[in-house]
């Protein structure tokens, strides 16, 4: 999503603000960490073809076999588990200070992540419409 940073959230006001126009509402889709990490590590690419399966919500007919081609399935480098950890330490280093931004600006509204992504699309869409 964007902005990630205060820097960015500051420039999209700065130019929204010289066409008169403003940010109606910051969307948090709230996931928590340990969610993240259990859809990721559940990624396997193929090494022939690419494409990408999940575990549990697309899995190949064949475990650790490409449907495509016939190709291994890995779970890339920056799917392991120890790897999404990091970057999901940076992530909140650098949004927490973005949330708040919008928290203080009055305008976040944070959705359930968590749910089926049809519901999620619906929080979204009542956010929008209210």
């Amino acid at each position: 999503g964007f902005p990630r940073t205060i820097p960015q959230a500051e420039s999209l006001d700065a130019a929204l603000s010289r066409l008169g126009e403003a940010v109606d509402y910051a969307i948090n889709v709230e996931v928590p960490d340990e969610n993240i990490v259990k859809r990721m590590g559940g990624r396997r690419a193929c090494v022939g073809c690419g494409a990408t399966y999940h575990l549990v919500y697309a899995a190949p007919k064949k475990e650790g076999i490409c449907d495509k081609c016939g190709s291994e399935l890995v779970l890339r480098d920056d799917d392991k588990p120890e790897t999404v950890k990091k970057r999901l330490t940076v992530y909140h280093d650098q949004t927490q200070p973005l949330i708040d931004y919008y928290k203080n600006a009055g305008i976040l509204k944070s959705v359930d992540g968590t749910q089926d992504l049809n519901k999620v699309f619906e929080d979204i869409e009542a956010v929008l419409e209210a």
